[in-house]
């Protein structure tokens, strides 16, 4: 079993590498190793070569311990993963539980199921009715990135968690939270995790602002560079300009404090009853000058900072002084090592299927090897008696004879109409002689059938590009009316090209800050045509339909009332708006409010075309794309009826200019190059990118009490679909 044999959790920081080495001892862990490498630069510094940097720290690990025959767990970073709590209904049948949560999950999880690692655990409350669930997710391509470290060295994990439940796991084990409310604030060096415990129920959240933003904030006020910075806040404690640094990173410390407050705000809004007083204060952060007064003062909350773990008995670990020092800094580690010990209370796991499928065989291999062997004995008994049989055969049948040439594609007809048989062969010769003709025959009819398809397919392309184009001018005039309004000085500037637009902006950078612009950029845009789009639209949002996430409506596809069939065309666009940046929930507001309420909007009063059926698929800061050059999500793709289908949204390569439009209205993003705007040069990866599915309906527009319903905009930051 796992909890009798030691465990490597392994917690791979921004700011160094943390793993612990531990085993069951009675009703504590006893530490038998533990390691703490500290990176040679910070890995989300700026101009960085992050794979190197972890190689590094890799190698030194690795250097003085083997992992061969180790049990391993790993962390994530939880920035990169999605958590979402939701309580499912009273039911009899425990048994139909999964099933309900993968439903539930395929509404929650804001991309295709097969683009995401995903797991859940179920929070047990014997006197609630309804059973409260919590889904965990984190994509494919992002989780292959970040266990690279281990697999580029041979090894797989046996468990991987996101950081914050791993730190969950650890708090609940030691009994440093309970059954009493708390939250639990964790600072990392980018993000921040925030988690409120309420009895066996757990909600938590992730806010983009970490020690590296303290670390900014001394760069730009004292002129330094990014590791003289770094190196002064983390001295601040006894430095005699204590003051001084504090007062620099005062805004960080309130931006901190506000983002706090309105997650645990939006918490105790959705829980009548519950009252926060305490607060865990764990990280490095916490180290700070005035960092747990601050908060304490600001929040009206007691915060403790723990000293120690109360069941981590590190007493006969080697160099205990140095752990015991940095022991606050293991948190992480030392819970994922308590789940991998299976005495954890979360027990979901990220670990990709095809990584546990190799553990699984790996273990099998002896037995493997001993089957092979066993049944390549038998496959050679019964080669031996099938060979003597063949000889028999052919002695019988042709003695032998060589076997006929195959005729070529000229003579194959000529062979089968014309030639008799030969009788100085056997009769077997001449059937295959026979059989091979025909074969030719049939490969040929094969190939001239492909060409005729080939060129079928083409005439229909050139059919289908011209259906409907005469609807598409309307269709991208209501786009363009849906725009939010904007500043009439910006338009003229935009109207007189992009020098003048620039200038405008750099003249009054306060009244034209960036998060401040109501602007809505289109990047890219794909449709399908049906002559029956409600079932297209109906069946991507039904369990396993071709959508790539988001927020959905409730109803089953199956208790779909019975609609007429109607002509038109399903749209998948994808924006970007730089307005709120930084703010997911104005950001994701500004888009519903402005934008979709404008698209609803569209169209009004005109004939033979409406928009109806929208929904927000995502809506993601561009930092978390990987920047300007980095990969957008896959959007729509694949399995819809029509003549094309989505290829999904995409950035082009090509080179042009952006910005908006000379009128204001709908601008394209040839080229977003780096993480720059190509107009202005001020950074985009603030900005957010949006996805948003929509259908164009070729027909009038139903009366007020017939009219279809449109998707609701989101209601609550649950809803919002943001990673």
């Amino acid at each position: 079993m796992a909890a009798n044999k030691p465990v490597w959790g392994i917690d791979l920081g921004q700011c160094a590498l943390k793993a612990i080495r531990v085993r069951a001892a009675g009703d504590k862990v006893e530490v038998l190793d533990h390691v703490y490498i500290e990176h040679s630069k910070i890995l989300s510094q700026p101009e960085v070569n992050k794979a190197a940097l972890i190689a590094e720290s890799m190698k030194k690990f690795l250097d003085a311990h083997d992992l061969a025959n180790e049990r391993i767990v790993v962390a994530v970073p939880g920035q990169h993963t999605l958590a979402r709590f939701t309580k499912l209904p009273p039911i009899d049948n425990k048994k139909r539980i999964p099933d309900l949560v993968k439903y539930e999950a395929q509404q929650q999880i804001p991309f295709d199921m097969e683009e995401v690692i995903w797991d859940y655990q179920i929070f047990e409350d014997p006197e609630a009715a309804e059973t409260e669930v919590g889904i965990f997710a984190m994509r494919r391509e992002l989780m292959r990135e970040y266990l690279r470290f281990l697999s580029d060295l041979n090894f797989e994990p046996a468990i991987v968690q996101s950081s914050p439940l791993a730190l969950y796991n650890a708090l609940r084990y030691d009994g440093l939270c309970g059954q009493e409310s708390v939250a639990i604030l964790d600072i990392g060096a980018q993000n921040t995790d925030l988690l409120v415990v309420d009895g066996n129920s757990l909600w938590t959240r992730n806010i983009p602002i970490g020690g590296n933003n303290f670390t900014e904030a001394l760069l730009k006020t004292f002129k330094l560079s990014f590791s003289k910075a770094e190196n002064l806040k983390r001295s601040a404690s006894s430095s005699k300009y204590a003051r001084q640094i504090f007062q620099a990173m005062r805004p960080v410390f309130a931006d901190l404090v506000a983002e706090v407050q309105r997650s645990i705000g939006f918490f105790t809004s959705s829980r009548r009853g519950v009252k926060l007083n305490k607060l865990l204060a764990m990280g490095n952060a916490f180290k700070l000058p005035g960092m747990p007064k601050f908060i304490q003062q600001n929040m009206g909350m007691e915060v403790v900072r723990p000293s120690t773990f109360n069941r981590l008995s590190a007493s006969n670990a080697p160099n205990a002084p140095q752990l015991m020092d940095q022991l606050l800094s293991f948190g992480i580690a030392y819970g994922l090592a308590v789940q991998g010990l299976d005495q954890a209370p979360i027990t979901s796991n990220l670990l990709p299927p095809e990584i546990a499928k190799q553990v699984i065989w790996r273990k099998k291999t002896p037995w493997f090897y001993g089957a092979a062997a066993c049944l390549l004995l038998a496959a050679g008994l019964v080669w031996t008696v099938n060979l003597s049989e063949q000889r028999a055969l052919a002695t019988a049948t042709g003695k032998g004879l060589p076997a006929p040439m195959r005729p070529q594609d000229p003579q194959a007809a000529s062979a089968i109409l014309t030639r008799g048989p030969d009788a100085s062969q056997p009769p077997k010769f001449y059937a295959q002689q026979i059989l091979d003709a025909v074969q030719v025959l049939q490969d040929e009819k094969s190939r001239i059938e492909s060409e005729n398809q080939e060129q079928i397919g083409k005439a229909q392309e050139i059919e289908r590009l011209q259906a409907h184009k005469v609807i598409w001018p309307r269709i991208l005039d209501m786009i363009h009316s849906a725009m939010p309004a904007r500043d009439p000085e910006l338009i003229n500037a935009m109207a007189k090209g992009p020098q003048p637009y620039k200038d405008l902006i750099e003249s009054n950078p306060d009244k034209y800050e960036r998060s401040k612009r109501a602007q809505v950029f289109i990047q890219s845009m794909d449709a399908v045509y049906s002559s029956d789009v409600l079932s297209v639209y109906e069946s991507m949002k039904s369990p396993g339909g071709t959508t790539s996430g988001g927020r959905m409506s409730r109803m089953d596809a199956g208790d779909a009332p019975d609609q007429p069939q109607i002509s038109g065309f399903v749209i998948s666009m994808v924006g970007r708006t730089p307005f709120a940046g930084g703010d997911q929930i104005r950001g994701t507001a500004f888009v519903n409010d402005t934008f979709i309420a404008g698209l609803r909007q569209a169209g009004q009063g005109q004939k033979g075309l409406y928009f109806d059926k929208m929904f927000l698929v995502r809506c993601v800061p561009v930092r978390d794309l990987g920047g300007g050059g980095g990969r957008a999500p896959t959007g729509l793709r694949g399995g819809l009826p029509g003549p094309t289908s989505f290829a999904g949204p995409r950035r082009s390569s090509s080179p042009g200019i952006g910005g908006p439009g000379p009128d204001g209205g709908i601008a394209t993003i040839a080229n977003l190059g780096e993480d720059k705007d190509p107009v202005t040069g001020e950074s985009i990866l603030r900005d957010w990118e949006f996805e948003i599915v929509f259908v164009a309906i070729l027909g009038d527009r139903p009366a007020a009490d017939g009219s279809l319903n449109a998707e609701p905009p989101a209601e609550s930051l649950d809803e919002i679909p943001i990673q």
